[in-house]
């Protein structure tokens, strides 16, 4: 294959994000990759993000302005696949921002294992700078089954929309489902379609913003216990297509703990519901898990954390956020 001879589409659904749109712009129109398009998709923001966004479009020749009714995050991604141009796709949030080589350091991954698909790490941190999660090591290339442990475990990579290079007909084939924790719902489904994975760090290329009121950090509603549904969903996905991966379904089960417990706002008595209910899992599979060598040891101490009392959970978690700082 030819360098620089693939084209991506990068989509940015935009809903609300006046403040930032235009630094997030600003970094795509800045990629040191030429063969793209960029796709902004006003997803019926009430604000002044449309015009802004024709604004931008009629200012850069490669960037794309469309308008459609609220749907959600997931419909404007999808919204946004029907309408690319080229075959691959990359994903940018709105109010977050990349860095210039966000796209060639993927293509070139792409380029150098042959890959059916790409995933690279991304740093999450604070509107200041702070707290980024800044993780290196050398790019491989693996089979789909070692891909979902990584993503799954949370080994190397997770597996949020952005940080990804995908066939623009995998996406066809499984859009993103409505409603939270879109990208955990679907990711498995991508990834069970491909061959050849090429994983790499780059996690400085790509900077998730956490912004008070995000999702991530919002008050709990009854929106975030669709989390157990896909965990219900993905364990009836792992009995049939890797039964000897049943360590899969329960870090799904944690990962969907750990997400209500740390990033979301609740009164004690939800918090301890939540927690209680959920141990019995963890301490099941404990010993299991305890036992494999490819788990980190990070993840063994949040299964030990999570079956014990939400009390002690909870002084660890506050521990860890203050030595963060």
């Amino acid at each position: 294959m030819e360098k620089q001879n693939i084209g991506v589409s990068v989509i940015a659904p935009v809903y609300k994000v006046e403040k930032y749109l235009d630094k997030c712009v600003e970094s795509l129109v800045s990629q040191t990759y030429p063969n793209i398009e960029i796709i902004l998709v006003d997803d019926g923001s009430p604000d002044s993000c449309p015009k802004r966004c024709d604004e931008l479009a009629e200012k850069y020749s490669n960037v794309i302005a469309l308008h459609k009714e609220n749907g959600g995050l997931s419909s404007a991604r999808n919204y946004g696949v029907k309408y690319a141009k080229y075959d691959y796709i990359a994903f940018v949030d709105s109010d977050d921002y990349v860095e210039k080589t966000y796209i060639e350091d993927m293509v070139r991954l792409k380029e150098k294992f042959d890959a059916d698909f790409v995933i690279t790490r991304t740093s999450r941190e604070n509107e200041d700078g702070t707290g980024k999660s800044i993780v290196n090591f050398a790019p491989f290339v693996t089979d789909k089954e070692t891909a979902l442990f990584y993503v799954y475990t949370g080994t190397y990579v997770g597996w949020a929309a952005y940080g990804k290079l995908y066939p623009k007909s995998v996406l066809l084939k499984y859009p993103f489902p409505d409603g939270y924790y879109e990208d955990s719902a679907c990711m498995y489904n991508i990834i069970n379609e491909m061959n050849k994975i090429a994983i790499g760090s780059y996690s400085e290329n790509y900077h998730y913003i956490q912004h008070e009121g995000s999702i991530l950090i919002s008050p709990l509603n009854k929106k975030h216990f669709r989390i157990f549904e896909i965990c219900k969903e993905f364990g009836r996905f792992v009995d049939k297509e890797y039964p000897q991966r049943q360590e899969l379904k329960v870090f799904m089960y944690k990962n969907a703990v750990i997400q209500l417990l740390n990033l979301q706002k609740m009164p004690w008595s939800s918090y301890k519901k939540i927690f209680m209910k959920n141990r019995p899992i963890f301490r099941k599979n404990f010993k299991t898990i305890l036992k494999n060598k490819k788990i980190s040891k990070k993840n063994k101490l949040y299964f030990l954390l999570l079956c014990t009392r939400p009390e002690l959970y909870s002084l660890v978690h506050r521990i860890s956020l203050k030595l963060k700082k």
